[in-house]
């Protein structure tokens, strides 16, 4: 609620001290009362267009339970009478819109007929005649005047004319929303300054409407001048004598030209996106990141252990720490803003949670929020984030996985039990717990100054792997025939591959092995093997790659084909055999009138990687609570051309079937 008052305030008070600078002074009054009757709705929405969201992944895991703890504070401190602010403000508030409400009704009970009132016509309008002696003014389709000075004719027609034009561009109207405005927000100033330029500017568009029809200006002015010794008025009514009678002589006889119009306008456009950036919302997202996880809770009801935290307190709290408790509040929200993490620094943190235990309920409502509430975690005001659980030691690593892991003494492969049993003898200096160059987890015994004395010497350097000129010779001669026949048969698409014997591969094979790299360098890449023929006359399942096809044969031809009898290009690629009964069930059936855009279809396929990666890295099943639901949202709208030309999402979770079953969501029909 502050947030709005304050910036809807300042943007009602920028926009109007434009108005008053720029625009006041000017002949555009129409346009002018569209821009003060904007400048509100504005101001009140300004607040909440948001410019800046902060978006926090955060992954849920477990965490203390801190709203089972009991906190237990020692302040002696003697008993003073509170008083309750928020109640007392809230019923002066009410206080003041029940007066305004009153205030409002009794206006407009005013503006009833009464009996002694007298009716005329008024063009289309109603002129009410009143026994007692009242300025002319008009509310609605009504213009009231003077009964006895309207019969001696001293109302003159300049007059009447001044209050129907008010009446024609509907004034009563802004009158009215301004003055329900200031029934809500009647605390405010800033309104009550914006109506009376309102009500000017009507001024200034009823005497723009008299002197259009054709009467002398100095005349008018005569007759305007002729009123002012009146001031009384309706609070709602739109009047002839209004004041400033000074001003709107000078306002009738300004011409302002289009191009200063358009000139003046302009100049608000950037002050509108500074109004915008400054007292917009600033929004902080949450995007909460789910795991499937196997987690066996073992509960023991025979202990239970209660949590009891005692917080230090100040003897004697001064003003001078309540200023360093905000400077330090200030601290540690600036540094989680920025760096979208919490953090607790040594000796600071602990002193500034002291302070604000020794603070009032009232001392913490007043100054600076304790800066770690809102930021994903249970923790009440006062509490800090626990500290993180030690790392495991490398041999609790290695015994928990065991067989995922690779080991490495310097830069050579070791089993892990020779990892272990230097581990040991040597100590855990020196040993790091990253991935390998082949992405997998590995135990990196590393040499230090610490544990090179201990650590068991390397092995005696390889000798060199080299052929002779006339092995590399004929191996060269070997395969670039092998590789040549290999091109052409997948340029021309013949399938006419080069036949190798498996002895004669398995023989060069061993001599490309020994080339240093030098020679590899030089050398004819090493020849694919290619696919054998699958058998004739048969058909099934195959897996090319990650994709799976449908193969059929034909007799005397060694190619595959698909359901659409295209040929299924097998070569350089892995292909394996699929039973029917691993099959990933069928998608639902496709509307071929639904089709995704382009967009949408990268989309999909983004999302479809970042579930492939993630599940590569982490090898286990894996929901991204709000991404998979997409995902297959997006693969049930597309058309079956395009599920054809994209891979489906089921591919993912074959590893266990069953679990998977369980765990993801129902496909969306």
């Amino acid at each position: 609620m502050e947030h709005f008052l304050i910036n809807s305030s300042t943007c009602l008070f920028v926009l109007w001290l434009f108005y008053k600078l720029v625009l006041e002074n000017t002949s555009w009054h129409q346009w002018k009362r569209y821009y003060l009757l904007a400048s509100i709705l504005i101001a009140l929405a300004i607040p909440f267009i948001v410019v800046k969201t902060i978006v926090i992944p955060i992954e849920n895991g477990p965490m203390i339970d801190f709203a089972t703890s009991t906190v237990v504070t020692e302040i002696v401190a003697q008993q003073q009478l509170q008083l309750d602010w928020k109640s007392m403000i809230w019923a002066i508030y009410g206080i003041g819109v029940f007066i305004m409400l009153w205030r409002f009704i009794k206006n407009l009970r005013a503006f009833r007929i009464q009996e002694q009132d007298e009716v005329s016509p008024y063009s289309q309008y109603q002129l009410i005649l009143r026994n007692t002696f009242t300025v002319p003014h008009s509310f609605l389709q009504r213009i009231f005047v003077s009964k006895k000075q309207y019969e001696q004719n001293l109302i003159p027609t300049a007059v009447l004319e001044h209050e129907k034009a008010h009446l024609d561009q509907k004034h009563s109207l802004d009158i009215l929303f301004i003055e329900m405005l200031l029934i809500l927000f009647w605390f405010n100033p800033l309104l009550y300054i914006i109506r009376f330029s309102i009500k000017l500017n009507h001024e200034f568009l009823a005497d723009k409407a008299v002197i259009d029809q054709g009467m002398d200006t100095v005349a008018y002015q005569t007759t305007l001048l002729n009123y002012t010794q009146h001031s009384h008025s309706a609070a709602l009514a739109n009047t002839f004598n209004f004041p400033i009678i000074k001003k709107r002589f000078h306002i009738m006889k300004t011409q302002t030209s289009q191009a200063s119009l358009i000139f003046r306008s302009l100049a608000l456009i950037p002050i509108l996106a500074l109004l915008t950036i400054s007292c917009g919302k600033e929004e902080t997202e949450f995007q909460e990141i789910e795991e499937i996880l196997e987690i066996e809770e073992v509960v023991d009801n025979s202990h239970k252990t209660e949590i009891i935290e005692v917080y230090e307190v100040l003897e004697n709290l001064t003003p001078e720490h309540i200023e360093e408790y905000n400077k330090l509040a200030i601290k540690h929200q600036k540094y989680m803003d920025e760096n979208k993490s919490l953090i607790v620094f040594k000796d600071e943190t602990q002193h500034m949670q002291t302070i604000f235990h020794s603070m009032s309920e009232d001392q913490q409502s007043s100054n600076q929020p304790w800066p770690y509430l809102g930021r994903g975690n249970n923790l009440k005001a006062g509490q800090i984030p626990p500290p993180p659980p030690p790392a495991p030691s490398a041999i609790e690593y290695i015994n928990k996985h065991k067989n995922e892991l690779n080991y490495y003494l310097r830069e050579d492969q070791i089993t892990a039990d020779i990892a272990i049993k230097i581990i040991k003898e040597v100590g855990q200096a020196g040993v790091e717990i990253s991935p390998d160059d082949k992405g997998v987890m590995s135990i990196k015994i590393l040499e230090t100054e610490h544990n090179k004395e201990k650590l068991p010497p390397p092995p005696p350097p390889r000798k060199t792997k080299t052929v002779s000129e006339k092995e590399f010779a004929i191996y060269n001669d070997w395969a670039k025939k092998i590789n040549e026949q290999n091109k052409a048969a997948k340029q021309t698409g013949n399938n006419e591959y080069a036949i190798i014997k498996l002895k004669d591969f398995e023989q060069y094979k061993s001599i490309y092995d020994k080339m240093n790299a030098s020679q590899k360098s030089d050398a004819q890449p090493l020849p694919t093997i290619p696919p054998p023929p699958a058998p004739l006359n048969q058909q099934g399942y195959i897996k090319v790659d990650e994709k799976i096809y449908f193969y059929t044969t034909k007799t005397g031809d060694q190619n595959l084909y698909d359901r659409k009898g295209n040929v299924i290009e097998i070569k350089g690629k892995k292909v394996t055999q699929i039973d029917p009964n691993d099959l990933p069930p069928p998608p639902p059936p496709a509307n071929e009138s639904q089709q995704l855009s382009n967009k949408e279809l990268e989309e999909y396929n983004w999302l479809l990687n970042r579930h492939k990666e993630f599940l590569k890295n982490e090898k286990r099943i894996v929901v991204f609570k709000a991404d998979t639901n997409r995902m297959i949202y997006l693969y049930n709208s597309m058309s079956l051309e395009q599920r054809s030309k994209n891979q489906a999402w089921h591919y993912l979770y074959k590893v266990n079937k069953e679990k998977a079953a369980k765990i993801l969501p129902p496909l969306v029909q």
